[in-house]
């Protein structure tokens, strides 16, 4: 790599440009582009970059890579990777790098923010009071303390949703895929499975990579046994739970309410229109319509996709991704 190496930023959101145009002064190269689109929406100008840096709505699947043969490295401002085709990567000897670290405590405050407003119906009070009400009438909520809070992946984000959950008083069970029981004895939660998790929890929080293990891990099947009036956090990635599973457990009781910021189908929520006339299959079009049945509803908090947006973790993956590009050039 030379400072001839194009370098180009996709996926550039109006808020993250700033921080991105301050930390790559620090890279030694020429020809550094920054965009809003994304690479999958203009692949005659992303093949003119040998380093791409792309956030999760950039699908880097074998067709796309296909279409950048000058492509030797992938740098990704998220901690997932599931966007990218690794094994085709891999194979092509392109590099790619992620963020593993930039916001445990991050998400798990806005987890903890997204229970705190289901469970004492903050958005709905609030909407109550712009519409010209001020009674509390229908707007009951419940206590967090003594209640049992389940975390599902107590890797570093649930570690922190595990902290905060003993601050407020809650006790804690903890679902790993191995249990690190001396993990679980300085924190202090029990280590559980995740059927024991669902059946015992008052809430329950998802903090799992979106893998093939853990595809719609939360489903039709096993929300049945949650405990009744359970509340469910969502901040990891939509694929973990089967969305029509949540309808069911909202009408039916299973469920009192839900804090989303992923959802299946997020990448392709912005205009249905448009999904409407590209989708084709059934099983397609009841999952985006159960999507739009959930945002409408009074007991589900729904976010877009903004658990990692502040400003000192912006900062944070824009520096990381930064200094991962340095090394390449190296």
């Amino acid at each position: 790599m030379t400072k001839q190496t194009k370098i180009g930023f996709f996926g550039v959101k109006g808020w993250e440009r700033e921080i991105i145009e301050k930390e790559i002064a620090r890279l030694d190269a020429f020809g550094i582009g920054i965009f809003e689109k994304e690479v999958q929406d203009d692949l005659v100008l992303a093949g003119n970059y040998e380093i791409i840096s792309i956030f999760i709505n950039s699908f880097m699947d074998k067709k796309v890579l296909a279409k950048l043969p000058n492509l030797k490295m992938i740098a990704t401002r998220s901690t997932g990777t599931d966007h990218i085709d690794i094994q085709e990567c891999n194979r092509r000897g392109i590099r790619v790098a992620n963020v593993p670290e930039y916001g445990s405590r991050t998400v798990a405050e806005y987890s903890m923010a997204l229970l705190l407003a289901v469970a004492k119906k903050i958005v709905v009070a609030h909407e109550t009071v712009e519409e010209g009400h001020f009674s509390p009438e229908g707007l009951t909520g419940v206590d967090l303390y003594g209640k049992t809070l389940g975390v599902v992946g107590v890797g570093k984000i649930g570690a922190n949703m595990v902290k905060l959950g003993k601050g407020f008083g809650m006790k804690v069970l903890g679902v790993e895929n191995r249990p690190d029981l001396a993990q679980a004895k300085r924190l202090g939660y029990e280590s559980v499975s995740l059927s024991e998790c669902l059946k015992r929890a008052d809430f329950v929080s998802l903090h799992v990579p979106a893998i093939k293990e853990t595809f719609h891990l939360i489903n039709k099947t096993n929300i049945k046994t949650m405990k009744s009036g359970a509340i469910l956090i969502n901040t990891c990635r939509g694929p973990v739970v089967e969305v029509e599973a949540l309808l069911w457990g909202l009408n039916h009781g299973v469920l009192s309410g839900l804090g989303l910021d992923v959802t299946e189908e997020e990448s392709r929520a912005e205009d249905m229109s448009v999904v409407l006339e590209n989708r084709t299959t059934k099983d397609d079009l009841k999952e985006l319509v159960t999507f739009h049945m959930l945002r409408d509803r009074d007991d589900v908090v729904f976010t877009p996709h903004n658990a990692f947006n502040t400003k000192e973790a912006i900062g944070r993956i824009v520096a990381t991704t930064v200094d991962e590009i340095k090394k390449m050039l190296k």
